[in-house]
């Protein structure tokens, strides 16, 4: 499956909020660390939507324009990183491509520290964090990733520009194929 990433915006947030409450029990507990219900994702959710700014998000999206893996950096105070895939589209690297994509956006931003933390059960979000060189320590069952990228260089750009423009193409493609496909 050809996957693109795109920037999801802020008029499209309620649909971040469909997909979290669409993940199954076990990825609930991994995005969030704790078991959670529609009703906490409902609160964090209108946070979200309240302050897009402080909140940006990118999804890979299905033929119908739904969201089946997200990547959100908070950033409220410390950035912070998290990531959600729906389950049956785990293990298609839509992980990777998210948090590649989410770095190169805080690089060509010059938001180069911050946070991650995950359950140290997480093998795959530990695997991604060695992937792009972010530090972990594990302390009564979470790991904090702490977060240093390097500055931008012109391929960062270069990349950001190019993914940003495949993005909106892969998009315009969808909906013109599936013209019935709901946004909101």
């Amino acid at each position: 499956m050809l996957t693109t990433v795109r920037r999801v915006l802020p008029h499209e947030y309620p649909k971040y909020r469909t997909h979290l409450k669409q993940l199954d029990a076990e990825s609930k507990v991994l995005r969030f660390g704790f078991p959670t219900n529609d009703s906490v994702i409902d609160t964090l959710c209108d946070k979200f939507e309240a302050t897009p700014d402080k909140h940006i998000l990118f999804a890979i999206e299905d033929a119908n324009l739904n969201f089946i893996a997200v990547g959100h950096i908070a950033l409220e105070g410390e950035m912070e990183l998290a990531f959600s895939v729906l389950k049956e589209y785990q293990g298609q690297g839509m992980g990777n491509k998210l948090m590649k994509r989410c770095i190169q956006w805080c690089r060509t931003k010059g938001i180069l520290e911050g946070c991650m933390v995950c359950l140290s059960t997480n093998s795959t979000i530990k695997h991604l964090c060695k992937k792009y060189g972010i530090s972990m320590t594990s302390e009564h069952g979470e790991t904090l990733a702490t977060i240093k990228f390097d500055q931008a260089d012109v391929t960062t750009y270069v990349s950001e520009v190019t993914d940003s423009n495949l993005a909106v193409i892969g998009y315009l493609g969808k909906r013109v194929l599936n013209p019935l496909a709901l946004v909101t």
